[in-house]
C-alpha cells in the first residue's frame, strides 16, 4: 500500500512539475510518465485517465492541508495552512483553475471545505455558548464555502497579491463574524 501510494505521488508530481509550463490538455500521459522516469504501463496500474490524476492530486492536497488537521488543530490555523499551501503552489493552481472540463478544481475544494465550514461554524456556537445551529448547518456552511472558495480562487488568479498571513486573518475575522450572525438569528 505504501509502495503504491508513493508511486502515485511521484506521477502526480511529475504533472504538477509539466503544469508549470505546458497547460493541462496539452499534456499526455507519455510526458507525465517519461518526466516520472517510470514505464508508461504503471500510470494505468494507477489511474484511468489524466483527469483521474488531477483529482487525485486535488483530493490528496486538500486532505493532507484542511481535512487531516481538523481534529487536532485549530480551524485559523487549518484557514493559514492551506492559503500558504496555495500559495507555495500557485503556478500548478493557477494552471488547474483553468481545467473546466471534468474534475475541476472547484468541486473538490468546495466540497472539503464545506466540512471546514461546519467545523467552523460548531467551533464557534460552542465558544460562544450557542446551540449548534443544526437548522441551517448545511446550508451555512455550504454559502460560506462558495465565498471562501471564490476569495482564494481570485487572490490565486490575481498572482496572490495579498501576504497570506493578512488572507487567513482577514477571512477568519469574517468568517467568525458573520458565523456569530447566523447562530444569534437562528
Amino acid at each position: 500500500m505504501q509502495e503504491s501510494l508513493i508511486t502515485k505521488k511521484v506521477i502526480a508530481y511529475s504533472l504538477k512539475k509539466l503544469m508549470e509550463d505546458v497547460p493541462f490538455q496539452k499534456i499526455t500521459i507519455r510526458q507525465i510518465m517519461e518526466q516520472a522516469e517510470i514505464r508508461r504501463q504503471t500510470f494505468y496500474d494507477h489511474f484511468q485517465d489524466k483527469y483521474e490524476l488531477l483529482a487525485w492530486i486535488y483530493r490528496q492536497d486538500i486532505s493532507e492541508n484542511i481535512s487531516d488537521f481538523l481534529d487536532y488543530e485549530e480551524w485559523h490555523k487549518v484557514i493559514f495552512r492551506i492559503l500558504d499551501y496555495f500559495y507555495h503552489q500557485q503556478v500548478f493552481y493557477c494552471n488547474a483553475l483553468q481545467v473546466s472540463e471534468q474534475n475541476s478544481f472547484d468541486h473538490y475544494f468546495l466540497e472539503h471545505t464545506q466540512g471546514l465550514l461546519k467545523t467552523i461554524i460548531k467551533d464557534v456556537a460552542v465558544k460562544q455558548t450557542f446551540p449548534v445551529p443544526v437548522k441551517n448547518l448545511d446550508f451555512s456552511a455550504e454559502l460560506l464555502s462558495h465565498a471562501f472558495v471564490g476569495v482564494t480562487k481570485e487572490w490565486l488568479m490575481n498572482g496572490c497579491q495579498q501576504p497570506v498571513k493578512d488572507l487567513a486573518k482577514d477571512t477568519a475575522q469574517v468568517l467568525e463574524k458573520a458565523i456569530s450572525g447566523i447562530i444569534t438569528t437562528t
